[in-house]
């Protein structure tokens, strides 16, 4: 993968990170991340199952966008992965809030938050 393939997918999977809303669910197929369009109901329940969709996965992923994001813009200072860490932060909340009856995941959660947060330049 060329250097700015890897760009591409780290601002990709930062910018669908930023679209998530409360209440969505996320998948990870291909090796990427996606948002479920109905969240809720049987069916999506057991395709969930089905595809072995869980909080765990989807996680992993996040956790391991966020880390390249951070590693990135620490390297490069690019903007664009600036704003896409910026913009993670309001998924990750919505996320936060899906989840919020997990204390595990929300913990694992503010954990990624936090990772973002101290890039924020301080005066």
């Amino acid at each position: 993968m060329s250097s700015e393939e890897f760009v591409d997918q780290v601002l990709t999977s930062l910018r669908v990170i930023s679209m998530i809303k409360e209440g969505q669910k996320v998948k990870v197929r291909d090796g990427l991340l996606s948002l479920e369009t109905h969240s809720t109901g049987i069916i999506t329940g057991i395709r969930r199952w089905i595809n072995r969709d869980n909080r765990v996965t989807t996680l992993r992923y996040i956790r391991n966008a966020v880390i390249q994001g951070v590693s990135l813009y620490n390297t490069s200072k690019d903007e664009r992965v600036k704003q896409g860490l910026m913009g993670a932060l309001n998924g990750l909340t919505s996320l936060s809030v899906t989840y919020g009856d997990d204390a595990g995941v929300t913990a694992a959660i503010d954990v990624i938050r936090d990772r973002i947060s101290f890039q924020e330049p301080s005066t």
